[in-house]
């Protein structure tokens, strides 16, 4: 994967003011859709609308915290190479992210099933993943 660095300066991140309310907002969003989303029961088929939503949950705290640094990602690899530069996101968590993202991608524009299975890894990442995110959005969202 690239380094987030490489990038600055293309069309899929921009720098921008820091925007505490944008990055508040996403916040809020993921929470709430997660909150509805893990009352559906798994099976196979819901298993794809589960992973995608939560894949998602998980994009938007990660663009809340470039929102809180003044970028904009369009690229979701971009997204997933900014946690990289934090020591509590491990090489495992950016990899195991990326092939959500990769198994998303198939999902949803090669129809491709995805699996109770799959997603239940999913839903255990998030979990494990999310203290994370909360605790870089409290650091960041601190005035500068």
């Amino acid at each position: 994967m690239k380094k987030f660095e490489e990038f600055l300066g293309t069309n899929d991140v921009r720098r921008t003011s820091r925007d505490p309310a944008l990055a508040q907002a996403l916040r809020t969003r993921a929470e709430q859709q997660m909150k509805y989303i893990i009352q559906l029961p798994l099976t196979d088929e819901s298993a794809t609308l589960v992973f995608e939503q939560v894949y998602d949950a998980l994009r938007e705290c990660t663009d809340a915290l470039l929102a809180l640094q003044g970028f904009k990602s369009y690229s979701h690899v971009a997204s997933i190479t900014f946690l990289e530069r934090y020591p509590s996101v491990m090489q495992a968590d950016l990899a195991t992210f990326d092939n959500a993202r990769e198994k998303r991608n198939l999902a949803k524009y090669y129809g491709t099933p995805l699996t109770p299975a799959e997603t239940k890894d999913l839903l255990a990442f998030y979990a494990a993943m999310k203290p994370k995110l909360d605790a870089l959005f409290r650091q960041f969202a601190k005035p500068s």
